[in-house]
């Protein structure tokens, strides 16, 4: 006849067993912690960069505009003119701010990519018209823009 295992034994196997219940359970509610702030760090990247490639088309816009209308042999109207002008400053005031405080969310090299575009959109040395402005600035801005874009791209594949 087999014996009968001990009170001892069934509550050292029942406490055993709720250890590594609790272990688990532990382990299970950390590793899904973790999940969730990366989760959230993702959002907030994907949210940073969204906010300066719309700073960047904004920005690109008055040249483009200016550009377009040079081509034509006819000028923009004063409100268009300041309607442009307010989206410009808006974007490089955003960029700008990227640039100062991105170090929470974005990648270095896109810090890097904004402070070589801050750079290169302020020498202005070499301009001496208006076009040459206009030209200079879309050029410049399209250039980071996809640069920012491919960027953008391979530090949020890299977190996902």
């Amino acid at each position: 006849m087999p014996t009968q295992p001990s009170l001892g034994t069934i509550a050292l196997q029942a406490f055993g067993a709720m250890l590594i219940a609790l272990l688990s359970a532990w382990i299970t509610v950390k590793l899904s912690q973790r999940k969730f702030r990366d989760e959230r760090m993702w959002d907030r990247k994907v949210l940073a960069y969204e906010r300066i490639i719309e700073a960047f088309h904004k920005s690109k816009k008055f040249s483009s505009e200016h550009l377009d209308a040079q081509y034509v042999n006819r000028e923009l109207s004063d409100e268009r003119d300041t309607e442009l002008r307010k989206l410009a400053s808006e974007a490089r005031e955003e960029i700008a701010r990227a640039t100062d405080i991105g170090s929470f969310t974005l990648s270095a090299q896109a810090l890097d990519l904004l402070a070589k575009y801050q750079s290169e959109s302020a020498d202005d040395d070499h301009i001496q018209s208006w076009h040459e402005h206009l030209e200079h600035d879309y050029s410049t801005t399209e250039k980071y823009l996809k640069l920012l874009i491919a960027e953008a791209k391979r530090d949020l594949k890299s977190d996902a």
